[in-house]
């Protein structure tokens, strides 16, 4: 996981880029260094052969045939292994003397220089037959001259040279990328712990901040300074959500406070009004109730959604919850002539039983309330993945203990391109304006439970009718 999460990230990439760069400037480097020590040497090894092919043809001038033997013989024991072979040739090319057992059949291949293969005497022996490189030169007499030099011991030296370069590539590279995985490694540590930092005060907890003594010291350092300005955010964004947090608690003493007793006077009126006003303070007493319930669902999500919401998470059977938030609409169901169908799977899950049943209920309040007469709502709880949720989410987890929260209705349903507008407060579409009275904050208030237990509230059409899940991952 660790492994592929740094192979996978930018930084690994990208410093892994850098090193294949400067491999391949080093292997350019290297390559003109080869060339220009191979041409050197390639040079130095013909400036050889035409010395050595000088000093032969002077003692061949000064002392004729028995002179060059001597030579031959001087320079071959002057060396532990041969590095020069020697033939003298008549007119005919025919072999007079020489360390080569003939006059080669060469290739010639410019200025002068030979190339052949062919084997050396030792011992009145030919040994097996190797490259060689050579020259020559006619005489005064008619005859031919020839000093060749082993390509073995050259292209020996040259492999040599070719080995080490190739090597310190190779090491390069090979280094190269270690230093990267390291330098990566030790960046995606230092940027986990300011993610988790960040995933903690996502929760909710904003008195939180990104540890300093985590990153490096230096002053100059990137992550250091990036941790500074967040953590200068961060306290702003406290400062600005305790400002909030104090118009809401001045919100909730000074106007529902005030509504809540006009409500009770008007309660209170109701007793001795005469029959024809009572109606109309019952209307009053009705708008009051309606002003105070929104006013409290808006505190609510708000608290939910700081985190401030009190929760008290514990194992339950979720489907006698279910069953119970049935039960509470089954009445309302029955008036308006919908057919009501549950299919509960036993499941024991741990959650906010209170915020829970609210989020449930709500669901199902909508989904009757925009539900026809002689309509039919579904209500399913079921284990396993059988919607597909988890492939779609790209979610791993076990998805054989999955569960799924699901209200299936044929009502008026909602548009796609709505789908996360209804999530907002107050935001109601234009076809349910019509339908049904409501405040725009029931769907909010499931989106902030749900986020507060982990769960994914997805929606899907049903045609007619809309589909609503509340997929808890397992």
């Amino acid at each position: 996981m660790i492994l592929a999460k740094i192979l996978s990230s930018y930084t690994f990439r990208a410093a892994l880029a850098t090193v294949l760069g400067i491999s391949i400037v080093v292997l350019i480097v290297m390559l003109a260094v080869y060339s220009l020590f191979s041409y050197n040497y390639f040079n130095a090894v013909h400036d050889g052969l035409s010395i050595e092919l000088e000093r032969f043809s002077e003692a061949y001038e000064q002392g004729g045939l028995p002179a060059a033997n001597h030579f031959i013989d001087q320079r071959s024991q002057q060396f532990h292994v041969v590095q020069f072979a020697y033939v003298i040739a008549d007119q005919d090319l025919e072999k007079i003397s020489g360390s080569l057992k003939d006059w080669p059949e060469y290739r010639e291949y410019g200025d002068g220089w030979l190339n052949f293969e062919m084997g050396i005497l030792q011992d009145g022996n030919a040994s097996r037959e190797q490259d060689f490189v050579a020259v020559t030169q006619l005489m005064q007499d008619g005859n031919h001259l020839l000093v060749a030099r082993s390509d073995v011991e050259v292209l020996a030296y040259v492999s040599f040279v070719t080995g080490i370069l190739f090597r310190g590539f190779l090491v390069t590279v090979v280094l190269g990328a270690v230093a990267a995985f390291i330098v990566t490694w030790e960046f995606q540590r230092r940027l986990d712990n300011i993610n988790r930092s960040i995933k903690t005060i996502m929760a909710g907890d904003l008195s939180a901040r990104l540890k300093i003594s985590q990153l490096p010291r230096d002053e100059g350092s990137e992550l250091q300074q990036l941790a500074i300005n967040l953590n200068v955010m961060l306290d702003r964004i406290q400062d600005l959500m305790d400002g909030v947090k104090q118009v809401s608690d001045n919100i909730a003493h000074d106007l529902r406070t005030p509504l809540t007793r006009l409500r009770n006077d008007l309660v209170s009126f109701q007793k001795d009004c005469s029959t024809n006003e009572f109606d109309r303070v019952e209307t009053l007493i009705a708008e009051a109730d309606d002003m105070l319930a929104t006013f409290n669902a808006l505190l609510r999500i708000a608290r939910i959604e700081l985190g401030e919401t009190r929760t008290e998470k514990v194992s339950l059977a979720l489907d006698k919850l279910i069953e119970d938030v049935a039960e509470l609409y089954e009445p309302l169901a029955l008036e308006k002539g919908i057919h009501l169908q549950l299919e509960l799977c036993p499941i024991e899950c741990v959650v906010d039983r209170n915020l829970l049943f609210q989020a449930c209920a709500n669901i199902v309040d909508n989904a009757i309330k925009y539900t026809p007469k002689d309509g039919h709502v579904q209500i399913t709880l079921s284990q396993g993945d059988q919607y597909g949720f988890d492939h779609q989410l790209g979610e791993g987890g076990n998805q054989e203990a999955s569960v799924t929260f699901s209200v299936i209705d044929s009502g008026c349903g909602i548009e796609q391109s709505n789908y996360k507008k209804v999530l907002r407060r107050f935001y109601r579409e234009e076809n349910s304006r019509s339908l049904q009275p409501g405040n725009g904050l029931g769907l909010s208030l499931v989106a902030a439970v749900a986020k507060l237990h982990d769960f994914q509230l997805i929606f899907r059409p049903n045609d007619p009718g809309l589909q609503v899940h509340l997929h808890m991952q397992g």
